[in-house]
This record gives structure tokens, sequence and C-alpha cells, in this order.
């Protein structure tokens, strides 16, 4: 009896150590999963981390490309609309214009005229600031237009009808042996009130010789 009993123990021991090591492949199979599943999240996450700062990286590299561009020209117009307000005595120099001259039109408004290389025209009406308390002058308004017409000369020494305050301008031709020339292609005037420029019909605009 005791040797039976010796045999049921050793076969049930040995039954239950099979048992055990049956279960042993199945807790290393999954484990194995569950180390899988997190090696592939962490991948996951490091790939969506790096494309994120991929487009950062691209958009700094484009901003400070747009910041080492050179900036963009400045029109005629806004230049012209800049010079309006500014103050200045004596002689008033702009950097790539040649200074023609210019002089009193009526109290307190003066013109001068400018010309650039490529035939373009700049007028300055001016106010003599001494008048409010000031001193120099103050630029009321600016006009620039393209080069006069072919056979034309731009005059600000020009007057309509019985005005004969000169503060009409204009792209104008003539014999070298009148006065006073006729043929007008653009015209504009000087507000006295305000010194602002406009343009008028040239009709009936005449300017004197400027080889006289």
């Amino acid at each position: 009896m005791e040797a039976a009993r010796r045999r049921n123990r050793v076969r049930e021991d040995t039954t239950m150590w099979v048992r055990e090591m049956n279960r042993k492949p199945i807790w290393s199979l999954t484990a194995a999963c569950l180390f899988a599943l997190l090696s592939t999240g962490v991948a996951r996450a490091e790939g969506e981390a790096t494309a994120e700062t991929e487009p950062k990286a691209g958009a700094e590299a484009e901003t400070s490309a747009e910041s080492g561009a050179e900036p963009a020209p400045v029109s005629d117009e806004d230049f012209a609309k800049s010079l309006i307000g500014k103050t200045y005595s004596g002689s008033f120099d702009l950097d790539g214009w040649t200074n023609i001259g210019g002089g009193l039109v009526l109290p307190p408004i003066y013109v001068r005229h400018y010309a650039r290389d490529d035939g373009a025209v700049l007028v300055l009406a001016a106010k003599d600031a001494s008048a409010g308390g000031g001193s120099g002058f103050e630029v009321t308004d600016a006009l620039i237009t393209g080069k006069p017409r072919k056979g034309y000369t731009f005059s600000t020494s020009c007057m309509k009808g019985d005005d004969y305050t000169l503060r009409f301008m204009g792209e104008t031709s003539g014999r070298d042996a009148s006065e006073w020339w006729t043929n007008m292609n653009k015209a504009w005037q000087i507000e006295i009130e305000t010194g602002k420029i406009s343009s008028v019909k040239a009709r009936g605009v005449k300017c004197t010789n400027p080889n006289w």
C-alpha cells in the first residue's frame, strides 16, 4: 500500500511539473507580444515627433530666407508721397535726381525742378515756413512724371491767360526765336492757397522759352 501511494504521489508531481512547463511558453509568448507592441508604439511616437519637427525647421528656413531678401524697390508714386511734409533750407538735393533749379511762384509758394537719368521729371512745391514762425521750406506736394514727349521740354515757368504768376508747368515746345512756347503736351498748376499740384488742360498754357 505504501509503495502504491508513493507511485501516485510521484505521478501527481510529474503531472504538475508537465503542466507548469506547458504554461511557460504561453507566458513567454505573451511577454514577447507585449514587448513588440510597446516597441511599435515608441517607434511611431518618434516618427510623429520627427514629422512635426521637419515642417517647423522648413518654416524657420523660409523665414530666414525672407528676412535676408532685399527690400522691394520704392515706386515713384510712393517716393513722391514720402517727400510731402519734409522741410529743408538752401538747396534740397535728392539721390538719383539732378536739381535743375526753381524759384518763387507767389509768396509763400516756391517750386523746385529735378530730372533723372531716364528722363523722368520731379517737381516739388514748397511753402516758406518763416510765415508761420518757422525756418526754411516745407514741401506741400510732389509730382513725378515720365520723360517728356520727343521734341518737348519740361518747364516750370508757364502761365495761362491773364494769370502771370507762373504757377503753371508742363511739357512744351516752340521756336528758338519765340519768347513764349505755346505747343503744350501736358500741363499742371500749383494752387497758391494750398501748395497742391493738379493736372489742367494744356490748351491756353504757354511757357517762357528756356533758351532765353
